[in-house]
């Protein structure tokens, strides 16, 4: 009884949409089911194709990828929040091209139009904003000397 509502529970929720196997076992343990019980729904998932963490993964970066905004770096910790494994993440980053410094390029040039104040300051301003979305020192200095006009 406990396995059926369990499972017709993880349904529900991939129906909404995709789930690592780390969120679904979440999502079960907060419902308090026991860990034989979870193993072995999460096993009959994985046998039916209705999670799979490496596709889950691809789906994912491609994407976010295509968005303006989001590093490598950024999509990476992402990720490892949603309880995958750093050697598969390692593994499907590894085999991927993301350029970072377009998508850096593309966000900069849409914060920029928010921006008001003197070119030294939106610089401050952008260096930063990058920084926090995860881009690297060198691809922030790039982006901003091409918005900028600077050599």
């Amino acid at each position: 009884m406990d396995f059926n509502k369990a499972y017709n529970y993880c349904i529900r929720l991939l129906s909404i949409g995709d789930r690592t196997s780390h969120q679904i076992v979440q999502k079960l343990k907060q419902k308090n089911y026991s860990d034989d019980v979870i193993n072995e729904i999460i096993s009959k998932l994985k046998d039916y194709g209705y999670i799979n963490d490496v596709k889950y993964a691809e789906r994912w970066i491609k994407d976010k990828s295509s968005q303006p905004g989001m590093s490598k770096k950024s999509m990476y910790y992402k990720l490892i929040q949603k309880g995958l494994d750093k050697e598969l993440l390692d593994h499907i980053f590894g085999e991927i091209s993301i350029n970072d410094y377009d998508t850096a390029l593309a966000s900069a040039q849409k914060k920029l139009k928010s921006l008001k104040g003197d070119s030294k300051a939106n610089k401050v301003k952008l260096f930063s904003y990058l920084a926090g979305k995860g881009y690297s020192a060198d691809t922030c200095n790039k982006v901003i000397a091409e918005l900028l006009h600077e050599d």
